[in-house]
Protein backbone atom coordinates (compact mmCIF):
# COMPACT_ATOMS: atom_id res chain seq x y z
CA UNK A 1 0.00 0.00 0.00
CA UNK A 2 1.40 3.44 -0.93
CA UNK A 3 3.20 4.77 2.13
CA UNK A 4 1.40 8.05 2.82
CA UNK A 5 -2.01 6.46 2.31
CA UNK A 6 -1.08 3.59 4.64
CA UNK A 7 0.15 6.08 7.23
CA UNK A 8 -3.13 7.96 7.02
CA UNK A 9 -5.21 4.78 7.39
CA UNK A 10 -3.11 3.70 10.38
CA UNK A 11 -3.45 7.10 12.00
CA UNK A 12 -7.23 7.10 11.51
CA UNK A 13 -7.41 3.66 13.13
CA UNK A 14 -5.29 4.74 16.10
CA UNK A 15 -7.54 7.77 16.60
CA UNK A 16 -10.58 5.50 16.58
CA UNK A 17 -12.04 7.13 13.47
CA UNK A 18 -12.28 4.03 11.28
CA UNK A 19 -13.28 0.41 11.78
CA UNK A 20 -11.88 -2.90 10.62
CA UNK A 21 -14.40 -2.72 7.76
CA UNK A 22 -12.96 0.63 6.70
CA UNK A 23 -9.50 -0.94 6.67
CA UNK A 24 -10.81 -3.64 4.36
CA UNK A 25 -12.19 -0.99 2.00
CA UNK A 26 -8.81 0.78 2.08
CA UNK A 27 -7.07 -2.46 1.10
CA UNK A 28 -9.46 -2.95 -1.82
CA UNK A 29 -8.89 0.65 -2.90
CA UNK A 30 -5.13 0.11 -2.80
CA UNK A 31 -5.30 -3.06 -4.89
CA UNK A 32 -7.51 -1.37 -7.47
CA UNK A 33 -5.26 1.70 -7.63
CA UNK A 34 -2.19 -0.45 -8.24
CA UNK A 35 -3.89 -2.26 -11.12
CA UNK A 36 -5.30 0.90 -12.69
CA UNK A 37 -1.91 2.60 -12.61
CA UNK A 38 -0.36 -0.13 -14.79
CA UNK A 39 -1.80 1.28 -18.02
CA UNK A 40 -2.97 4.72 -16.86
CA UNK A 41 0.34 6.42 -17.69
CA UNK A 42 0.51 4.90 -21.16
CA UNK A 43 -3.03 5.96 -22.07
CA UNK A 44 -2.45 9.40 -20.52
CA UNK A 45 0.58 9.98 -22.73
CA UNK A 46 -1.45 8.93 -25.77
CA UNK A 47 -4.34 11.15 -24.59
CA UNK A 48 -6.73 8.22 -24.79
CA UNK A 49 -9.93 7.90 -22.78
CA UNK A 50 -9.42 5.05 -20.34
CA UNK A 51 -12.64 4.99 -18.30
CA UNK A 52 -13.84 1.53 -19.30
CA UNK A 53 -10.52 -0.05 -18.36
CA UNK A 54 -10.54 1.83 -15.04
CA UNK A 55 -14.09 0.70 -14.33
CA UNK A 56 -13.31 -2.92 -15.17
CA UNK A 57 -10.73 -2.96 -12.38
CA UNK A 58 -13.06 -1.19 -9.94
CA UNK A 59 -15.84 -3.60 -10.88
CA UNK A 60 -13.55 -6.54 -10.09
CA UNK A 61 -13.32 -5.35 -6.48
CA UNK A 62 -16.95 -4.25 -6.20
CA UNK A 63 -15.89 -0.64 -5.72
CA UNK A 64 -18.34 0.85 -8.23
CA UNK A 65 -20.93 0.27 -5.52
CA UNK A 66 -18.81 1.06 -2.48
CA UNK A 67 -21.46 3.15 -0.71
CA UNK A 68 -24.54 1.48 -2.21
CA UNK A 69 -26.49 -0.68 0.28
CA UNK A 70 -25.92 -4.41 -0.04
CA UNK A 71 -29.59 -4.95 -0.89
CA UNK A 72 -28.90 -3.07 -4.13
CA UNK A 73 -25.73 -5.03 -4.97
CA UNK A 74 -23.29 -2.60 -3.33
CA UNK A 75 -20.67 -3.05 -0.62
CA UNK A 76 -22.64 -1.08 1.95
CA UNK A 77 -19.83 1.32 2.83
CA UNK A 78 -20.35 4.78 4.29
CA UNK A 79 -19.01 8.26 3.48
CA UNK A 80 -15.72 7.50 5.25
CA UNK A 81 -15.17 4.40 3.09
CA UNK A 82 -15.99 6.48 0.03
CA UNK A 83 -13.45 9.14 0.98
CA UNK A 84 -10.72 6.53 1.52
CA UNK A 85 -11.34 5.08 -1.95
CA UNK A 86 -11.11 8.48 -3.58
CA UNK A 87 -8.02 9.44 -1.60
CA UNK A 88 -6.12 6.40 -2.84
CA UNK A 89 -7.27 6.86 -6.44
CA UNK A 90 -6.29 10.52 -6.31
CA UNK A 91 -2.67 9.35 -6.12
CA UNK A 92 -3.17 7.71 -9.52
CA UNK A 93 -4.70 10.86 -10.97
CA UNK A 94 -7.80 13.01 -11.16
CA UNK A 95 -8.80 11.37 -14.43
CA UNK A 96 -9.92 8.21 -12.66
CA UNK A 97 -11.35 10.25 -9.76
CA UNK A 98 -13.49 12.36 -12.09
CA UNK A 99 -15.06 9.42 -13.90
CA UNK A 100 -15.70 7.48 -10.71
CA UNK A 101 -17.16 10.54 -9.01
CA UNK A 102 -19.93 10.76 -11.58
CA UNK A 103 -20.68 7.04 -11.41
CA UNK A 104 -20.61 6.49 -7.66
CA UNK A 105 -21.27 9.92 -6.18
CA UNK A 106 -23.48 11.98 -8.48
CA UNK A 107 -25.77 9.43 -10.13
CA UNK A 108 -25.81 6.66 -7.52
CA UNK A 109 -26.40 9.14 -4.71
CA UNK A 110 -29.45 10.53 -6.50
CA UNK A 111 -30.86 7.10 -7.21
CA UNK A 112 -30.31 5.93 -3.64
CA UNK A 113 -32.10 8.92 -2.14
CA UNK A 114 -34.85 9.68 -4.64
CA UNK A 115 -35.49 6.77 -7.03
CA UNK A 116 -38.41 4.40 -6.48
CA UNK A 117 -37.84 0.69 -6.09
CA UNK A 118 -38.40 -0.10 -9.75
CA UNK A 119 -35.91 2.57 -10.81
CA UNK A 120 -33.37 1.25 -8.33
CA UNK A 121 -33.82 -2.23 -9.73
CA UNK A 122 -33.36 -1.06 -13.33
CA UNK A 123 -30.55 1.44 -12.81
CA UNK A 124 -28.95 1.48 -9.35
CA UNK A 125 -28.35 -2.29 -9.09
CA UNK A 126 -26.58 -2.59 -12.47
CA UNK A 127 -24.64 0.60 -11.73
CA UNK A 128 -23.35 -0.81 -8.45
CA UNK A 129 -22.41 -4.06 -10.19
CA UNK A 130 -20.58 -2.18 -12.95
CA UNK A 131 -22.92 -3.49 -15.64
CA UNK A 132 -24.36 -0.07 -16.43
CA UNK A 133 -22.77 3.39 -16.62
CA UNK A 134 -24.67 6.63 -16.09
CA UNK A 135 -23.98 10.31 -16.60
CA UNK A 136 -25.09 13.43 -14.73
CA UNK A 137 -26.41 15.90 -17.32
CA UNK A 138 -26.75 19.33 -15.71
CA UNK A 139 -24.22 21.70 -17.33
CA UNK A 140 -25.07 23.31 -20.67
CA UNK A 141 -23.06 25.41 -23.15
CA UNK A 142 -24.40 28.61 -21.59
CA UNK A 143 -25.33 27.45 -18.09
CA UNK A 144 -22.88 26.27 -15.45
CA UNK A 145 -22.81 27.81 -11.98
CA UNK A 146 -26.44 28.90 -12.34
CA UNK A 147 -28.32 25.66 -13.10
CA UNK A 148 -31.66 27.36 -12.47
CA UNK A 149 -31.28 28.99 -15.91
CA UNK A 150 -30.83 25.75 -17.85
CA UNK A 151 -32.47 25.66 -21.28
CA UNK A 152 -33.06 21.95 -21.97
CA UNK A 153 -36.82 21.33 -22.10
CA UNK A 154 -39.23 18.46 -21.70
CA UNK A 155 -42.81 18.08 -22.84
CA UNK A 156 -45.30 15.43 -21.84
CA UNK A 157 -46.25 13.39 -24.88
CA UNK A 158 -47.29 9.84 -25.80
CA UNK A 159 -47.30 8.66 -22.20
CA UNK A 160 -43.82 9.95 -21.50
CA UNK A 161 -41.49 12.89 -22.00
CA UNK A 162 -39.88 14.37 -25.09
CA UNK A 163 -36.61 16.13 -24.26
CA UNK A 164 -34.71 18.69 -26.33
CA UNK A 165 -31.46 20.53 -25.62
CA UNK A 166 -27.70 20.25 -25.30
CA UNK A 167 -25.57 19.24 -22.35
CA UNK A 168 -21.91 20.25 -22.23
CA UNK A 169 -18.78 18.91 -20.50
CA UNK A 170 -20.58 15.71 -19.56
CA UNK A 171 -18.25 13.24 -17.86
CA UNK A 172 -18.72 9.63 -19.05
CA UNK A 173 -21.07 10.91 -21.75
CA UNK A 174 -19.61 8.62 -24.41
CA UNK A 175 -19.71 5.42 -22.37
CA UNK A 176 -22.98 5.96 -20.48
CA UNK A 177 -25.90 3.59 -20.98
CA UNK A 178 -28.29 6.09 -19.45
CA UNK A 179 -28.37 9.72 -18.38
CA UNK A 180 -29.95 11.64 -15.53
CA UNK A 181 -31.08 14.70 -17.45
CA UNK A 182 -32.10 17.93 -15.77
CA UNK A 183 -34.63 19.75 -17.91
CA UNK A 184 -37.42 22.27 -17.56
CA UNK A 185 -41.09 22.61 -18.42
CA UNK A 186 -43.02 25.86 -18.18
CA UNK A 187 -45.70 24.37 -15.94
CA UNK A 188 -43.79 21.56 -14.22
CA UNK A 189 -40.50 23.33 -13.43
CA UNK A 190 -37.02 21.80 -13.48
CA UNK A 191 -37.16 18.02 -13.15
CA UNK A 192 -34.80 15.04 -13.33
CA UNK A 193 -35.58 12.35 -15.92
CA UNK A 194 -33.64 9.20 -16.82
CA UNK A 195 -33.02 8.89 -20.56
CA UNK A 196 -31.63 5.68 -22.01
CA UNK A 197 -28.80 6.00 -24.51
CA UNK A 198 -30.64 4.70 -27.55
CA UNK A 199 -33.58 7.10 -27.25
CA UNK A 200 -32.37 9.83 -29.63
CA UNK A 201 -29.36 10.89 -27.60
CA UNK A 202 -26.58 12.01 -29.91
CA UNK A 203 -22.93 12.41 -29.01
CA UNK A 204 -22.01 15.62 -30.81
CA UNK A 205 -18.34 15.56 -29.85
CA UNK A 206 -15.78 14.32 -27.40
CA UNK A 207 -14.06 17.32 -25.86
CA UNK A 208 -10.43 16.73 -26.83
CA UNK A 209 -9.11 20.26 -26.33
CA UNK A 210 -8.97 19.93 -22.55
CA UNK A 211 -5.89 21.11 -20.66
CA UNK A 212 -5.70 17.77 -18.85
CA UNK A 213 -7.83 14.86 -17.60
CA UNK A 214 -6.95 13.08 -20.83
CA UNK A 215 -8.07 9.63 -19.68
CA UNK A 216 -11.46 10.96 -18.54
CA UNK A 217 -14.35 11.04 -21.01
CA UNK A 218 -15.82 14.52 -21.55
CA UNK A 219 -18.62 14.94 -24.07
CA UNK A 220 -21.07 17.33 -25.69
CA UNK A 221 -24.49 15.64 -25.90
CA UNK A 222 -27.55 16.57 -27.91
CA UNK A 223 -31.06 15.47 -26.92
CA UNK A 224 -33.07 15.67 -30.12
CA UNK A 225 -36.65 14.70 -29.31
CA UNK A 226 -35.24 12.12 -26.92
CA UNK A 227 -38.02 10.06 -25.37
CA UNK A 228 -38.31 8.79 -21.81
CA UNK A 229 -41.31 6.86 -20.44
CA UNK A 230 -43.24 8.53 -17.62
CA UNK A 231 -41.85 6.05 -15.09
CA UNK A 232 -38.37 7.55 -15.65
CA UNK A 233 -39.19 10.73 -13.77
CA UNK A 234 -37.12 10.69 -10.55
CA UNK A 235 -39.01 12.05 -7.57
CA UNK A 236 -41.64 14.66 -8.35
CA UNK A 237 -41.99 17.37 -10.97
CA UNK A 238 -40.03 20.45 -9.96
CA UNK A 239 -37.60 18.54 -7.74
CA UNK A 240 -34.75 18.65 -10.25
CA UNK A 241 -32.41 21.08 -8.52
CA UNK A 242 -33.02 19.44 -5.15
CA UNK A 243 -31.96 16.12 -6.67
CA UNK A 244 -28.95 17.70 -8.36
CA UNK A 245 -27.73 19.13 -5.07
CA UNK A 246 -28.06 15.69 -3.44
CA UNK A 247 -25.63 14.33 -6.02
CA UNK A 248 -23.31 17.30 -5.77
CA UNK A 249 -23.13 16.99 -1.98
CA UNK A 250 -21.66 13.51 -2.34
CA UNK A 251 -19.66 14.41 -5.43
CA UNK A 252 -17.88 17.29 -3.75
CA UNK A 253 -16.74 14.98 -0.98
CA UNK A 254 -15.35 12.56 -3.55
CA UNK A 255 -13.45 15.29 -5.38
CA UNK A 256 -12.07 16.72 -2.13
CA UNK A 257 -10.86 13.29 -1.02
CA UNK A 258 -9.27 12.71 -4.42
CA UNK A 259 -7.34 15.94 -3.96
CA UNK A 260 -5.90 14.61 -0.69
CA UNK A 261 -4.48 11.73 -2.71
CA UNK A 262 -3.04 14.17 -5.25
CA UNK A 263 -1.22 16.06 -2.49
CA UNK A 264 0.10 12.81 -1.02
CA UNK A 265 1.54 11.84 -4.39
CA UNK A 266 3.03 15.31 -4.90
CA UNK A 267 4.64 15.21 -1.46
CA UNK A 268 6.07 11.74 -2.06
CA UNK A 269 7.48 12.81 -5.44
CA UNK A 270 8.89 16.05 -4.02
CA UNK A 271 10.67 14.29 -1.15
CA UNK A 272 12.13 11.61 -3.42
CA UNK A 273 13.33 14.18 -5.95
CA UNK A 274 14.87 16.36 -3.24
CA UNK A 275 16.88 13.43 -1.88
CA UNK A 276 18.19 12.40 -5.30
CA UNK A 277 18.81 15.55 -7.34
CA UNK A 278 22.16 17.27 -6.83
CA UNK A 279 22.70 20.98 -7.50
CA UNK A 280 25.52 23.24 -6.27
CA UNK A 281 27.38 20.24 -4.93
CA UNK A 282 24.70 18.77 -2.67
CA UNK A 283 21.27 17.18 -2.72
CA UNK A 284 18.69 19.89 -3.29
CA UNK A 285 16.87 18.72 -0.14
CA UNK A 286 19.70 20.30 1.85
CA UNK A 287 18.85 23.78 0.51
CA UNK A 288 16.66 25.84 2.83
CA UNK A 289 14.22 27.07 0.18
CA UNK A 290 13.66 23.52 -1.03
CA UNK A 291 12.95 22.39 2.53
CA UNK A 292 10.49 25.24 2.89
CA UNK A 293 8.57 24.12 -0.22
CA UNK A 294 8.41 20.56 1.08
CA UNK A 295 7.12 21.90 4.37
CA UNK A 296 4.46 23.93 2.56
CA UNK A 297 3.25 20.85 0.66
CA UNK A 298 2.96 18.92 3.93
CA UNK A 299 1.00 21.81 5.42
CA UNK A 300 -1.33 21.69 2.44
CA UNK A 301 -1.78 17.97 2.98
CA UNK A 302 -2.72 18.51 6.62
CA UNK A 303 -5.15 21.28 5.69
CA UNK A 304 -6.93 19.23 3.04
CA UNK A 305 -6.90 15.96 4.98
CA UNK A 306 -8.40 17.50 8.10
CA UNK A 307 -11.17 19.20 6.14
CA UNK A 308 -12.06 15.98 4.31
CA UNK A 309 -12.08 13.92 7.51
CA UNK A 310 -14.54 16.32 9.09
CA UNK A 311 -16.70 16.45 5.96
CA UNK A 312 -16.83 12.64 5.75
CA UNK A 313 -17.80 12.44 9.42
CA UNK A 314 -20.73 14.83 8.94
CA UNK A 315 -21.75 13.20 5.66
CA UNK A 316 -21.94 9.83 7.41
CA UNK A 317 -24.13 11.30 10.13
CA UNK A 318 -26.40 12.95 7.60
CA UNK A 319 -26.72 9.76 5.55
CA UNK A 320 -27.88 8.01 8.72
CA UNK A 321 -30.55 10.69 9.30
CA UNK A 322 -31.35 12.32 5.92
CA UNK A 323 -34.55 13.97 7.12
CA UNK A 324 -32.71 16.07 9.69
CA UNK A 325 -32.47 19.66 8.33
CA UNK A 326 -29.81 20.71 10.82
CA UNK A 327 -27.56 17.82 9.81
CA UNK A 328 -28.18 18.65 6.16
CA UNK A 329 -27.05 22.25 6.71
CA UNK A 330 -23.97 21.31 8.74
CA UNK A 331 -22.96 18.60 6.27
CA UNK A 332 -23.44 20.86 3.27
CA UNK A 333 -21.24 23.56 4.83
CA UNK A 334 -18.45 21.15 5.79
CA UNK A 335 -18.44 19.33 2.46
CA UNK A 336 -18.35 22.67 0.63
CA UNK A 337 -15.48 23.82 2.86
CA UNK A 338 -13.58 20.59 2.18
CA UNK A 339 -14.07 20.89 -1.57
CA UNK A 340 -12.76 24.46 -1.67
CA UNK A 341 -9.86 23.86 0.72
CA UNK A 342 -8.72 20.55 -0.78
CA UNK A 343 -8.87 21.64 -4.43
CA UNK A 344 -7.00 24.87 -3.71
CA UNK A 345 -4.44 23.03 -1.57
CA UNK A 346 -3.87 20.40 -4.27
CA UNK A 347 -3.34 23.07 -6.90
CA UNK A 348 -0.72 24.80 -4.74
CA UNK A 349 0.91 21.50 -3.80
CA UNK A 350 1.34 20.51 -7.44
CA UNK A 351 2.75 23.95 -8.22
CA UNK A 352 5.31 23.69 -5.39
CA UNK A 353 6.24 20.16 -6.40
CA UNK A 354 6.87 21.23 -10.00
CA UNK A 355 9.15 23.99 -8.75
CA UNK A 356 11.21 21.41 -6.86
CA UNK A 357 11.52 19.27 -9.98
CA UNK A 358 12.76 22.24 -11.98
CA UNK A 359 12.52 22.11 -15.77
CA UNK A 360 11.82 18.38 -15.83
CA UNK A 361 8.67 18.99 -13.79
CA UNK A 362 7.19 21.04 -16.61
CA UNK A 363 6.19 17.86 -18.41
CA UNK A 364 3.44 15.27 -18.29
CA UNK A 365 6.19 12.67 -18.07
CA UNK A 366 6.34 13.49 -14.36
CA UNK A 367 3.51 12.77 -11.91
CA UNK A 368 3.64 16.34 -10.62
CA UNK A 369 3.23 17.71 -14.13
CA UNK A 370 0.19 15.52 -14.72
CA UNK A 371 -1.34 16.47 -11.38
CA UNK A 372 -0.75 20.15 -12.10
CA UNK A 373 -2.83 20.26 -15.26
CA UNK A 374 -5.44 17.77 -14.07
CA UNK A 375 -6.19 19.41 -10.73
CA UNK A 376 -7.12 22.74 -12.30
CA UNK A 377 -10.54 21.50 -13.39
CA UNK A 378 -11.43 20.51 -9.83
CA UNK A 379 -11.60 24.17 -8.85
CA UNK A 380 -14.34 24.64 -11.46
CA UNK A 381 -16.51 21.53 -11.71
CA UNK A 382 -18.97 20.33 -9.07
CA UNK A 383 -19.37 23.95 -8.02
CA UNK A 384 -16.94 26.69 -8.96
CA UNK A 385 -14.80 27.60 -5.97
CA UNK A 386 -15.62 31.26 -6.51
CA UNK A 387 -19.32 30.54 -6.06
CA UNK A 388 -18.75 28.09 -3.22
CA UNK A 389 -16.72 30.66 -1.29
CA UNK A 390 -19.71 33.02 -1.46
CA UNK A 391 -21.89 30.17 -0.25
CA UNK A 392 -19.62 29.56 2.75
CA UNK A 393 -19.74 33.23 3.71
CA UNK A 394 -23.52 33.50 3.36
CA UNK A 395 -23.92 30.37 5.52
CA UNK A 396 -22.10 32.20 8.30
CA UNK A 397 -23.76 35.57 7.79
CA UNK A 398 -27.26 34.12 7.73
CA UNK A 399 -30.53 34.84 5.92
CA UNK A 400 -30.57 37.91 3.71
CA UNK A 401 -26.85 37.87 2.94
CA UNK A 402 -26.85 35.56 -0.09
CA UNK A 403 -24.69 37.05 -2.84
CA UNK A 404 -26.73 35.02 -5.33
CA UNK A 405 -29.93 32.98 -5.25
Amino acid sequence: MEALFQEHVTELKERGLISTEHERFAELADKAAEEIYVNELDTYMKREVNVKAQFEVLKKYGLLGIHVPKQYAGLGGDAIALSLLFERLGQVGMGVVTGLDVQTCLTEAILQRWANEEQKKRYLVPEAKGDKFMSFCLTEPGEGSDPSSLQTTFEEKDGGFVINGEKYLITNGSIANAYIVFCRNKEKGISAIIVDKDDHVKKEAEIEEKLGLFTSDTTLLSFDNAFAPKENLIGNFGDGLKLAYTGLLTGRLGIAAGCVGVIEDCLNAAVSRSRERVQFGKEIGKHQLVQRRISVVEQQLGTASGAVERAAYWKKRYDDDPQNPDLRKTTDHNVTLAKVMATNAAWRAADNAIQLFGGSGYSILTPVGRHYIDIRASRIYEGSNDVLELKLASDLLGAGFQAYK
